[in-house]
């Protein structure tokens, strides 16, 4: 039996009426999904994180049909705009989800209201307005990140001008409704951190962050077809939310007024410190953390950052202690209880409390697998330094409890792959740079280091240059071929 106009996320089968046990052999499960090669690879000497990456990968399958879906097992199954912008740097690593995106784009424009709204969910259908037409913050704001997340990994412009009229009405209904540069006036529903643990964040500090954020996005974005004065305008726009986000949020000694993980998160992550308050900031995260005996609280929008900046802020060990974590709540919790997707909720399932209710407890909801940004971007180490990977950076942090690591990004313009190894003192890295590009390579170093290097059994367009060496970190720039590094 097999349905015609829908499918259903399943883990379980239930047959009746053979007269007898029935076998395995009797039933066959069809995986559908939208067509989207699988463009990523991650492999390390954690089984943990080995199998939080195939969790990963079969809830974007499970929730990538014809648009991606918040869940696809229970009445929901809508294309939650919040969900998708957190989930898309992950998606764009493990699959080619260029085709798919760009065509949910015209799903997201299509639903834009008159007055520049986009909504929290695309597609909008008559059912469900006007509850979830008015845009809430970072859920309408997927109509800029989405579009700079597929310029940004496929160096396409393309998505961008088609879509730039739509995204500037959005940013003009924003400031039109707060003029003094702070988000206070949102829209009909504001989710702030959504599926936090008891640590909501201020709703008008999370949604001026998420409005900074866009500015940057729509400079870049700007600049790259052209429209100078329009990025120009953006950058200033920045400046005035930064700086109003400063005055009203940040306390002198690098507190938030809502000082959550989340909080202090989208903060560095963002920009949104002076400079001289980004390591104290910084430092309350980290203190936050351990109150929690080491243990996460964010929710959907906070996930994504937290392990990236934590290691982005020199304290990588943290982010490899939350990512290794088995103890409730933690990516390994759900794991160790089974788990073959993510979980919508960090408390899906718990040893005291059993089931959450049902009515909203989805256990193939692909938010909390962002953190898959962090596997690929900084324990594997590939990230692109340009749009569509035509400079690319490649910046393995390793941390306790992964001693191996290999991963590989087909990206379009090529196979890119990168694999070390750190024992007895020694740091080994092979890297794979493609045609036409160019790499700058990050080596973790004692002062005393010896950095040796070979080409390898392919030729090299370009040589081997040390271009810095500064905190620890040697910066090597090549060409394309295939490259070999030993740090002694």
């Amino acid at each position: 039996w097999e349905p015609t106009f829908t499918i259903h996320g399943f883990r379980y089968v239930e047959v009746m009426g053979v007269g007898k046990e029935p076998s395995l052999e009797m039933v066959t499960g069809r995986v559908m999904h939208s067509a989207m090669p699988p463009t990523g690879s991650f492999e390390c000497s954690s089984e943990l994180l080995n199998t939080l990456h195939r969790n990963i990968i079969w809830g974007q399958r499970g929730n990538f049909v014809s648009i991606p879906t918040d869940c696809p097992n229970r009445n929901e199954r809508l294309g939650w705009t919040g969900d998708i912008q957190v989930f898309v740097h992950t998606a764009a690593y493990t699959m080619d989800v260029a085709s798919f995106l760009t065509k949910w784009m015209v799903d997201l424009t299509d639903a834009q209201s008159d007055a520049g709204v986009f909504p929290d969910v695309a597609p909008l259908t008559p059912f469900i307005e006007p509850a979830f037409s008015k845009g809430s913050p970072a859920w309408g704001d997927a109509g800029v990140i989405v579009p700079w997340s597929i310029y940004r990994r496929y160096g396409d412009t393309g998505i961008v001008a088609r879509h730039f009229e739509a995204m500037e009405n959005w940013m003009a209904f924003i400031r039109s409704n707060n003029p003094d540069h702070l988000r206070r006036n949102a829209t009909f529903r504001d989710y702030s951190d959504w599926l936090n643990l008891d640590a909501r964040v201020d709703k008008e500090l999370l949604a001026t962050a998420y409005w900074a954020w866009c500015a940057v996005l729509m400079a870049e974005m700007a600049e790259a077809i052209g429209r100078e004065n329009r990025a120009v305008s953006y950058r200033r726009l920045f400046d005035s939310i930064k700086n109003a986000f400063i005055d009203a949020y940040v306390f002198d000694d690098g507190r938030l007024k809502s000082g959550t993980q989340t909080a202090y998160l989208l903060a560095l992550d963002f920009d949104l410190l002076p400079e001289d308050l980004r390591p104290v900031a910084a430092r309350h995260l980290v203190a936050d953390i351990e109150s929690r005996q080491g243990h996460l609280s964010t929710g959907f929008l906070g996930v994504r950052h937290l392990c990236r900046v934590l290691t982005d802020s020199g304290h990588n060990d943290l982010a490899y202690r939350l990512a290794l974590e088995e103890t409730y709540p933690s990516w390994g919790y759900s794991i160790r209880q089974g788990a073959t997707t993510i979980w919508e909720r960090w408390d899906g399932w718990t040893e005291h409390e059993g089931f959450q209710n049902a009515a909203m407890n989805s256990f193939n909801h692909y938010c909390f697998g962002s953190i898959g940004e962090w596997l690929y971007g900084h324990v594997a180490g590939i990230q692109e330094a340009s749009p569509g990977f035509r400079k690319i950076l490649i910046k393995p942090y390793p941390g306790p409890g992964v001693d191996r690591c290999r991963a590989e990004y087909h990206a379009h313009v090529g196979r890119i792959a990168a694999e070390w190894s750190n024992s007895n003192g020694e740091f080994h890295l092979n890297v794979e740079v493609p045609p036409n590009t160019t790499a700058t390579v990050h080596l973790p170093v004692r002062r005393d280091a010896v950095v040796l290097e070979s080409g390898g059994p392919a030729e090299r367009s370009e040589g081997v240059t040390e271009i810095d060496r500064r905190d620890g970190v040697v910066s090597i720039e090549v060409g394309s071929g295939r490259f070999e590094f030993e740090v002694r």
